[in-house]
């Protein structure tokens, strides 16, 4: 049996806890494998310390945060149409010129529609990959709002660069979340932001494309990307 849901998205937030369980780094969506850039951050010499690890984190919020909250905001207002689902892994597609970003991103959506298909089995049809998307469109069968399905998009990009970082650098996981938690007020803009424009407009950031590319032909490495 699916997990209850009892909301229509758009009428409030949604269960609380849901949002939580989908927030939770324990729920099996595959993003522990990937770092959001990181690794290869890391291994360039640009991050080394916490001043350099808020950097690169607002880096990365700012450039992808705004994108994948309106990606996720509107595949939960799709719910599951598969034609609205596909225009927007279209358009999440043309923002991305990166190859290697592409498919960690697809990846991840394989992963999370797989894990959440088993707490809400009308998932199961569902054919969409690119991550954002997927999410949205789970938040929609899991009776979340667009806004609270953007919230968790943002949220799951700065926790997946929080994860990697106590791995790749040595940072105290304490250290780590301090640096989230000054992070929130972003969040929370760029999740409303992204859940309230009607079109969302490119942000480029050549340095992490081209990152991902060098980070894809490494013979070692301990991320996806």
């Amino acid at each position: 049996m699916g997990a209850p849901t009892g909301f229509a998205p758009g009428d409030a937030d949604g269960s609380a806890v849901i949002e939580l369980l989908l927030a939770d780094g324990r729920f099996p969506g595959g993003g522990f494998a990937h770092s959001g850039g990181l690794e290869a951050a890391v291994g360039a010499g640009a991050v080394s310390d916490p001043a350099s690890l808020r950097a690169f984190l607002l880096g990365r919020l700012h450039h992808g945060g705004v994108l994948e909250a309106w990606l996720a905001a509107n595949a939960c207002r799709a719910g599951l149409d598969p034609e609205a689902l596909r225009r927007l892994e279209e358009e999440a597609e043309a923002h991305q010129p990166s190859p290697a970003w592409r498919e960690s991103v697809r990846t991840q959506g394989r992963g999370l529609r797989r894990s959440a298909a088993l707490l809400w089995p009308e998932l199961a049809p569902l054919r969409c990959e690119v991550q954002p998307v997927v999410l949205g469109a789970v938040a929609a069968a899991a009776g979340l709002a667009p806004l609270a399905a953007a919230r968790l998009a943002v949220y799951g990009l700065a926790m997946t660069v929080a994860g990697a970082a106590v791995k790749l650098a040595a940072f105290d996981m304490a250290d780590v979340l301090a640096e989230v938690a000054a992070c929130a007020p972003t969040i929370d803009a760029l999740a409303r932001q992204g859940a309230g424009e009607p079109v969302i407009h490119p942000r480029s950031a050549p340095l992490l494309e081209l990152r991902a590319e060098v980070h894809r032909a490494w013979e070692v490495r301990l991320f996806a990307s």
